[in-house]
């Protein structure tokens, strides 16, 4: 069992304490690049409980209109917000996950559901408090994703999957604003790259990959909250 699912079987057997206010931690900032807003867990109740009885809130349900409308938690214990979880309106399906991994206190990913299921994911990969890869997600499987690689805010990686399987990418490598160059894959495995040598936004040039150079395939890339 997860250190989250333990907190909420804490949660379930240990009395709630009153209302201490959501002023812990600074989650509620969302990294640069986010496509989300930066909507603050704060509501007009809130239900905290001190899981390892160390005298500290280690989880808050926050209600809003008598209904939850968030959820924080302290995974590790040190008295900063680790994850926010954010409800529909009926209080129990989940709306969207923000996660900080490295406990900075500052966010590294952030979940979005629709009718409980994942469907895009940002995350902000090396820590340095901007989003630079963003998925997409259809029936636990990445189907698309666009990243960030110079991390000068602009996107200048495309991909395509199915069931989790990459098909094509697309790069600008000059940072231009246009692809340059193409990759094609098959089974995990890169067979084509073509490459715009003329500058007209068309491939005009294509490099076959051998068989023996193709190595191992990449791994189905799933989508799952919280990784």
């Amino acid at each position: 069992m997860s250190d989250f699912a333990h907190a909420w079987v804490g949660l379930a057997v240990l009395v709630g304490l009153p209302a201490l206010g959501c002023s812990r931690g600074a989650s509620s900032t969302v990294p640069r690049g986010s496509m989300a807003n930066a909507t603050p867990c704060e509501g007009s109740q809130v239900i905290a409980t001190d899981v390892n009885e160390d005298g500290r809130v280690d989880i808050e349900h926050v209600e809003r209109n008598g209904r939850r409308f968030c959820t924080k938690a302290d995974m590790n214990f040190d008295g900063k917000v680790d994850v926010e979880r954010f409800y529909e309106g009926d209080g129990v399906q989940v709306a969207k996950e923000r996660h900080d991994f490295d406990f900075d206190g500052r966010l590294d990913q952030l979940s979005f559901f629709q009718a409980g299921q994942l469907v895009r994911k940002e995350l902000d990969t090396n820590f340095d408090n901007t989003i630079d890869t963003w998925l997409w997600c259809d029936g636990g499987w990445v189907v698309r994703a666009e990243r960030d690689r110079q991390r000068d805010g602009k996107v200048d990686v495309w991909e395509v999957y199915e069931q989790g399987f990459i098909t094509e990418a697309k790069y600008d490598d000059d940072n231009n604003g246009r692809v340059e160059k193409w990759d094609s894959f098959r089974g995990g495995k890169l067979v084509l790259t073509q490459y715009d040598e003329n500058g007209d936004g068309e491939p005009d040039r294509s490099q076959d990959m051998p068989l023996q150079s193709m190595g191992q395939a990449e791994d189905a890339l799933r989508c799952e909250s919280g990784k």
